[in-house]
């Protein structure tokens, strides 16, 4: 949050920062966080559903069209709501009395009601117009015209007010009631909750109704205010509610979770889409977002948990350290104190994440300070770089440590070894160590320096990688000076072909 304040500030300060823009923000968060608020229960007793946005576009849809056809709208909220409440019913019993998983059977519920959303609009979007307004509708998510001329806030969207008055009833009753401690206990461990008398079973139904039901009121409260709903309402809904719910740290397992993190989480992608919109991105990288907040979530929980400061020194820098001062020697520890590879895939997630911070810092420093024009693959300054540098730098270090343990393995292999695919790819991974320094040619690059002197600063950083390739081999694959040699030149040789291949193709393009 804090991060995101900052960003959007250096943005378009005077936009980001208006009274309007952060009303818009806060509203912005209304059909995530609602939503949320049900999933976070539902998630903390130790289930989850995908259908959540389907339904909220199902339940829009059913107001729309039945008010629009002479129903009361009275009626028509009640009978939705009463529906949604069936829903949740009905997935609840499928998976706790006939043993299916919450997976399979929401995944089949979300594509089963995205089809009948299709066949209750016709395929059409369906609207209410101003003239037939309802006031039930504008309780629940209308917009209150505050003011007119210079006053601080001229429209007050409603749907804030339920957003907060749910978080509220949410907080009591994770917190303070004994429903959210069951809810908790069973999350945490079912097998427990059921011997000490906990009708776990129940816990879930009612939680699964619990999120049928905000999900239906989040659709009539979004159908409220956009006074329109499309057969493409809801979609990719759930997944942004998952994970808010998840950076706000809710445990994916079951046993934890916060209202007021829920709340934040969905916040984090309130914020993104705004700073998104004023940079001039529009909403092209909101997935690519979406997809790395989740992924740090779940990281930055595990990594609070299991891993500590002396962590990192015992995981990156003191192997670092050693591998500097005596290769030789730090392969002989490998090959007779480390046990398969999640010691090697910590240290090469280390380096990637130094490489990656190096680059943003350097390329969004000089770009701020200077001005030059920076583009390397799909990553150009500003906020899109923040989303879009970690994937480039994650995929290629990826590909270059997985091709080149396959060449090498291919070479070994040749040659004759009795070590497996593991060994290998603990010496690639640590010979690959001084990657961390290809942030200069990456930086090069991107600013356009000549080839050839981006390609001369890439192969001093490839130098003492191919060295380290070379020990790592002759010590873990226990071969002479001679074979080492030989398996390493065969990895060159592949990936001198990879390149070539590379490079006539996208001649061919040009």
């Amino acid at each position: 949050m804090s991060v995101l304040l900052i960003l959007g500030t250096l943005v378009r300060a005077d936009v980001f920062l208006s009274t309007d823009n952060m009303v818009g923000i806060v509203r912005n968060t209304a059909v995530t966080a609602i939503i949320g608020y049900g999933m976070t229960l539902l998630m903390v007793s130790g289930e989850f559903d995908l259908s959540v946005g389907s339904l909220m576009a199902v339940c829009g849809a059913l107001v729309a069209t039945m008010y629009g056809t002479g129903y009361p709208i009275l009626f028509v909220v009640l009978l939705v709501l009463l529906f949604a409440a069936l829903y949740g019913l009905f997935q609840g019993l499928m998976i706790t009395k006939l043993g299916l998983p919450s997976l399979i059977v929401t995944i089949g519920t979300l594509t089963l009601l995205r089809g009948a959303n299709l066949v209750i609009l016709q395929g059409q979007t369906a609207t209410i117009s101003s003239d037939n307004y309802p006031d039930l509708l504008f309780y629940i998510g209308g917009v209150a015209e505050l003011a007119s001329g210079p006053a601080l806030i001229q429209q007050f969207p409603i749907q804030i007010v339920w957003t907060i008055l749910f978080l509220v009833l949410g907080y009591y009753v994770l917190n303070r009631t004994a429903f959210g401690y069951r809810s908790m206990f069973t999350g945490g461990s079912q097998e427990s909750a059921s011997r000490t008398g906990i009708k776990t079973d129940h816990i879930k139904i009612i939680n699964f109704m619990l999120v049928a039901l905000l999900a239906a009121f989040a659709g009539i409260g979004q159908l409220a205010f956009t006074q329109a709903v499309s057969p493409s309402t809801g979609q990719g809904t759930e997944l942004i509610v998952i994970a808010s719910v998840v950076i706000g740290g809710t445990n994916l397992f079951g046993g934890e979770g916060s209202m007021p993190g829920t709340f934040l989480g969905a916040l984090v992608f309130a914020l993104t889409q705004n700073i998104l919109v004023l940079a001039g991105l529009g909403v092209r990288l909101f997935q690519v977002f979406t997809g790395i907040f989740i992924i740090s979530a779940v990281l930055i929980e595990v990594l609070s948990r299991d891993v500590r400061a002396e962590h990192l020194t015992n995981g990156y820098i003191e192997p670092l350290t050693d591998l500097v001062s005596d290769a030789e020697s730090f392969f002989e520890y490998v090959r007779s104190d480390v046990q398969g590879i999640d010691e090697p895939l910590m240290f090469a997630t280390v380096g990637t994440i130094i490489l990656t911070l190096v680059t943003l810092v350097v390329m969004t420093v000089v770009d701020v300070m200077v001005g030059w024009g920076f583009s390397f693959a799909i990553v150009s300054p500003g906020v899109a770089a923040l989303g879009t540098l970690p994937l480039v730098m994650f995929m290629m270090m990826a590909g270059l440590i997985l091709l080149s343990t396959v060449f090498l393995h291919a070479g070994v292999k040749t040659i004759g070894t009795r070590r497996d695919f593991d060994t290998t790819l603990q010496g690639v991974i640590y010979s690959f160590s001084p990657a961390v320094l290809l942030f200069i040619p990456v930086l090069l690059s991107g600013w356009d320096f000549i080839a050839p002197l981006v390609i001369g600063v890439a192969a001093l950083v490839f130098l003492p990688t191919l060295y380290l390739l070379y020990r790592s081999t002759q010590v873990l694959h226990e071969f002479s000076g001679r074979n080492a040699a030989l398996s390493v030149a065969m990895m060159v040789i592949l990936w001198a072909l990879v390149v070539a291949f590379t490079l006539t193709q996208i001649s061919t393009i040009n």
